[in-house]
């Protein structure tokens, strides 16, 4: 089995100070990447900033052989996601890999005790911080016909007791993987875009009471979650637009499929029917996978979809 290398590539790992970034750095590293390693140094509520931990990798990273530069800029802004890949171009002349790991807990508490900036800050720091570095490596990558990225979501946006604007961060992070995907698929790109749901322990997993973070730790730590983001920056990745919750050195699929559902005729569909039908609607038996926009509406045939084919899908 040959091992997967990373010889000659230049990646940018944002929130790679502690935790899980810092274990993906440390891996793509080690496998002979050059990594930029990024990391505003705030606390895991968003607040303050310090080089350390951004440069404490990348000194780790030095010291075991390996080629890293520290960068401190905030990924939750355009001009620092710009400078963030400035910087990888400046330093090595291209980027290959990047992998948005970048996020905060902001807002806690009920969507009632939410503020309106702690939401913003939040949506920010994770979906904006993936799309501002994403948007400003783009470029780059399509004219190379050439790109590996992975975007770091959350269990936490299928639903948990947790404050709104996380879990509305994460779960846009997924849609923006499956456009950016899609997008790069469609135009025959070789730019795979993939999706994880890690399971760690990390500063976050902290908030969550001794008993599970005790476990998280002895079972869970963030090494055990970066093998899988590993083969998904790999040239060798066969998908895109995937999502795949890890950790605990388990990989699985996460995907979204759609139930054949309950179909009452042309004209005919009442709230009384769907009330009478529902559990045909809700039942899961002979569902359809769906990678794409395309996948869902082509399930009704009455309509020429094709028709949209290479400019709505």
């Amino acid at each position: 089995m040959s091992e997967c290398r990373f010889d000659g590539q230049v990646a940018i790992v944002t929130g790679a100070g502690n935790g899980l970034g810092r274990a993906y750095a440390r891996l793509l590293a080690a496998r002979g990447a050059r990594v930029l390693v990024n990391d505003l140094g705030g606390d895991m509520h968003g607040a303050g900033a310090s080089r350390g931990p951004a440069a404490r990798t990348a000194q780790e990273i030095v010291a075991a052989g390996g080629i890293a530069e520290a960068n401190f800029d905030s990924v939750a802004t355009g001009p620092g996601g710009k400078s963030i890949v400035k910087q990888a171009m400046d330093t090595w002349g291209q980027v290959d890999i990047v992998i948005n790991n970048a996020g905060a807990v902001v807002a806690r508490g009920p969507i009632d005790e939410n503020t309106d900036d702690d939401f913003c800050t939040d949506l920010m720091v994770a979906a904006g911080g993936t799309f501002f570095v994403t948007k400003a490596v783009w470029r780059h990558m399509w004219d190379r016909n050439y790109g590996r990225i992975v975007n770091v979501s959350s269990s936490a946006f299928l639903g948990m007791n947790s404050s709104a604007g996380y879990p509305a961060a994460k779960g846009a992070t997924w849609g923006l993987t499956r456009n950016l995907a899609y997008r790069a698929t469609s135009q025959d790109k070789d730019i795979k875009v993939n999706c994880v749901m890690p399971t760690a322990a990390a500063r976050m997993t902290k908030l969550m009471g001794d008993a599970i973070s005790h476990g998280m730790e002895r079972y869970y730590p963030p090494e055990s979650a970066a093998a899988p983001v590993g083969y998904l920056a790999h040239r060798d990745v066969a998908v895109s637009g995937e999502m795949f919750a890890t950790g605990g050195d388990i990989m699985r699929r996460v995907f979204v499929a759609v139930t054949p559902g309950y179909d009452a005729g042309e004209g005919r569909l009442t709230p009384e029917l769907v009330r009478e039908n529902f559990g045909t609607v809700f039942g899961e038996a002979n569902s359809t996978l769906v990678l794409n926009a395309y996948d869902k509406v082509a399930l009704d045939r009455r309509v020429d979809w094709q028709a949209g084919l290479g400019s709505v899908f």
